[in-house]
């Protein structure tokens, strides 16, 4: 078996930088979906071949069966998350089941809140040393965090896994992305310390404060937005810290063929259904 096979026969339909470009997407395409195949590790036996043949091909992994090199603080599931999470996106825009959030399967939600669950690690090694006596706060009995927009509650999860004192309070409207949460907690060896509730940040308040609050404003619509950032804000104890997660950072052109950061953010937006914002890259 090999991935993409039979594709070639499509192909000379364009002129010769369109369509080389169009064989560059779909090799783009084909490697995500055996990066995601591979490190998943439940694929069937010829299937996940193919996806290791073509990942030692792209000189990801040395040879079949082990990690792919890079993973760093990462889990093989959420690298296999991290990738699919585009494609299911994508895939649901086309077939025009996928426009807006809440239209996303249930496996489009649980591939990119699998993948934000890394953030929590990365941000306790090079966000934290800098955020005064925040790390201190976090490792203290009663510590307490706001994940605002926390759909399947993974990164609610890393975040309680990162820090053993932390209580994690997640809030969102979307009652389908709940009951997932609540899923992804009863397999969980923290779900004592994550509580999940539907709330719209809009009218949020919480007398107990927290320490820290994560807000990812691509994912909420703008009205909500300015209405709940105070509320957010207010809830924080003395000295606590918001963090607002943004759009990708817009860096120079990347060159022919391949998409401007500013304008491959224009059409994920469709996939978060929130108009003139967009999801935060993986």
């Amino acid at each position: 078996m090999t991935l993409g096979k039979g594709r070639d026969s499509v192909t000379n339909i364009a002129g010769p930088d369109l369509q080389a470009t169009i064989q560059s997407w779909d090799e783009s395409a084909w490697s995500l979906a055996a990066l995601a195949l591979a490190a998943r590790g439940d694929s069937p036996p010829g299937l996940a071949a193919a996806a290791w043949e073509l990942l030692a091909a792209a000189g990801l992994t040395g040879a079949p069966g082990q990690p792919p090199r890079g993973l760093g603080t990462s889990t093989p599931r959420q690298i296999a998350s991290q990738a699919a999470a585009p494609l299911h996106q994508a895939s649901a825009l086309l077939s025009g089941t996928g426009n807006g959030w809440s239209a996303q399967s249930d496996e489009a939600l649980l591939a990119q809140g699998t993948a934000s669950a890394q953030a929590a690690r990365p941000f306790a090694e090079f966000l934290l040393p800098g955020m005064g006596d925040l790390a201190g706060r976090l490792a203290a009995p009663g510590a307490r965090m706001l994940d605002v927009g926390t759909g399947v509650a993974a990164l609610a999860v890393g975040f309680a896994e990162a820090f053993p004192q932390l209580h994690v309070v997640g809030i969102d409207i979307l009652g389908r992305a709940l009951d997932l949460a609540r899923r992804t907690l009863a397999t969980s060896d923290v779900a004592a310390r994550v509580t999940v509730r539907r709330q719209d940040v809009a009218g949020f308040a919480d007398d107990a404060g927290f320490d820290l609050a994560f807000l990812p404003a691509p994912f909420i619509a703008q009205p909500a937005l300015r209405r709940g950032v105070p509320r957010v804000a207010a809830a924080l104890r003395t000295g606590g810290w918001l963090m607002v997660g943004g759009p990708r950072e817009v860096r120079r052109h990347p060159g022919p063929g391949r998409a401007h950061p500013a304008e491959d953010d224009r059409l994920r937006r469709h996939a978060a259904g929130r108009s003139g914002i967009v999801p935060p890259a993986p």
